[in-house]
């Protein structure tokens, strides 16, 4: 399955690099849409792109911006309609989302609509916390609202890397595992502290 996913994560690269903007709205929408296509590879080959001169830097940071908009409303509706079974359907099709989508639920459940936000900058629910909106019948407008602000933090980061990297964009994937172990180490200590303050 794993080889599946690399090898349309490649073609989508190279379909990204021939059509510009729609490339790039198209890859990341699928991203921002629960495929999984990790954002750490996406969204730096898009600001090796804009580097190249293939497509321009400002242009790719509203194209990505858009398309996490759009992919983000896909999953948003799938769990508005679908309920809590199409998660547990989810991990049983996906194994390896499992523990993002457990993630993304308890962000969602921890800090309700302000979680949609915070989750689009922590690697493990980024995605995956649209579903859990669209489960509690979050206001649309507000998910929007609450998801740009993260995915245009996230998406002009990561972007950034890419452009600043040029050639060396992979890279990126490196960084962010380090990320990810320092976003996780962080969560931990400050849910503890929380469970501590709760128990006094």
């Amino acid at each position: 399955m794993t080889n599946i996913f690399e090898s349309i994560l490649n073609y989508l690269i190279v379909i990204t690099s021939e059509i510009g903007y729609i490339g790039v709205i198209t890859i990341v929408g699928l991203e921002y849409a629960c495929f999984p296509l990790p954002s750490e590879i996406v969204l730096p080959f898009v600001g090796f792109l804009a580097a190249s001169g293939a497509v321009s830097y400002i242009g790719v940071l509203i194209a990505s911006t858009i398309a996490g908009i759009l992919g983000s409303l896909v999953c948003y509706y799938i769990g508005y309609f679908g309920g809590k079974p199409i998660l547990d359907r989810i991990g049983d099709k996906v194994p390896s989302s499992r523990k993002s989508i457990f993630a993304a639920k308890n962000t969602f459940d921890k800090y309700d609509k302000i979680s949609v936000m915070i989750a689009r900058v922590l690697p493990l629910a980024r995605t995956y916390i649209s579903i859990p909106a669209g489960i509690a019948r979050m206001n649309v407008f507000k998910f929007i609202l609450f998801s740009s602000i993260g995915i245009i933090i996230w998406n002009t980061v990561l972007i950034s890397l890419g452009y600043y990297l040029g050639s060396n964009w992979m890279m990126v994937e490196q960084l962010m595992k380090k990320y990810t172990l320092f976003i996780g180490i962080l969560v931990l200590v400050l849910t503890v502290i929380y469970l501590i303050k709760k128990r006094k």
